[in-house]
């Protein structure tokens, strides 16, 4: 089932997901869902990298993405996974593609950034519904942060080999709002994702 196949059975093979998933023991009993927007530097408005992505994450073994139409590429993406099952959806072409992760471990991994290949730095263990495990982990620098939304909130800072990245969670709630990854001049090289929760 490595070939292209038409999105009416990649429908049924999600459907089919969402069966395994109740009826799986070690189904996890939460799901968290983040919605991200890059908001620096500033994509040109209306263009792909401007729109919001959505992830869905349960455990460490289910996940799901949606990305907004990318009308340039003719792409319109959804990956529903399932380790070690993976099922790549383009929507704008209604074509789909089954991929199975070869292991040792089967794992979902939703980097909040994307890294280089073959670059190794504390962002790898960045992921999308983790982010405030990883700078527990990381022994992050915490300070008061800026208002966010008018609510405070609570700086979390960890250095790298070649820079920093910045976890701004709601002060009451303790959920992430901000994300800030700077690498090396920080003014020519600053990402920022805004995350809903």
């Amino acid at each position: 089932m490595n070939k292209f196949c038409k999105l009416s059975v990649s429908l049924l093979v999600a459907g089919s997901f969402l069966i395994s998933l109740a009826q799986s023991q070690e189904a996890p009993r939460t799901m968290t869902k983040v919605t991200t927007k890059i908001v620096e530097p500033k994509p040109e408005p209306g263009s792909f990298s401007a729109q919001a992505k959505t992830v869905w994450r349960a455990g460490k073994k289910y996940a799901r993405t949606a990305e907004a139409p990318d009308s340039q590429n003719h792409i319109h993406g959804l990956a529903i996974i399932n380790e070690p099952d993976a099922w790549m959806i383009n929507l704008f072409d209604k074509s789909a593609r089954h991929l199975v992760d070869p292991g040792p471990s089967f794992n979902v991994h939703l980097p909040v950034f994307e890294t280089q290949t073959g670059i190794k730095t504390k962002l790898v263990a960045l992921e999308f519904g983790e982010e405030v495990e990883f700078f527990a982990k990381n022994d992050a620098r915490e300070s008061a942060g800026e208002m966010a939304d008018g609510k405070p909130t609570v700086r979390h800072e960890v250095n790298f080999s070649g820079g920093s990245v910045v976890l701004w969670t709601d002060a009451k709630s303790k959920k992430p709002v901000r994300i800030s990854l700077i690498q090396g001049v920080p003014e020519t090289n600053h990402r920022i994702r805004c995350l809903r929760r």
